[in-house]
């Protein structure tokens, strides 16, 4: 079980990690945890479907609570998270920490997106003599 606290905890490690010294104060992961609710409610469209579990209201969100994704996912959400804090401290990212966030992302979109089936009937097949030379 996957809680919104572990990934906000791994944001912030992959930033402390690439060189940055924010302060995670426990105020600063609530605030993050908003962050993160804002970023999978744009990130789960019709295409895609992580798990996340989004709470009704926004305030409602703890970093408690189960977020409902899978461990392949993990690495993806983080990542973006920690890109979205980031921009949130106003610092760049280093070219390092971008590749590793655009190829983990990558990953978890290829696992994760939803290909709607193709119906074959009759009617839709388009039969014809195709492109003779003359």
């Amino acid at each position: 079980m996957i809680l919104k606290r572990d990934i906000v905890d791994r944001a912030f490690k992959l930033l402390s990690m690439s060189g940055f010294n924010l302060d995670d104060s426990p105020e600063d992961s609530q605030d993050m945890l908003q962050t993160l609710d804002d970023m999978m409610a744009e990130l789960q469209t019709g295409s895609y479907n992580f798990g996340y579990l989004l709470s009704e209201d926004v305030t409602d969100s703890y970093l408690g609570d189960e977020s409902g994704i899978k461990r392949d996912a993990l690495s993806g959400i983080s990542h973006k998270l920690a890109l979205r804090i980031c921009s949130l401290y106003g610092k760049m990212p280093p070219v390092l920490l971008l590749n590793q966030a655009d190829d983990a992302y990558n990953a978890m979109l290829t696992i994760y997106q939803n290909i709607p089936s193709v119906e074959y009937s009759a009617d839709n097949v388009v039969l014809g003599t195709g492109n003779k030379v003359r």
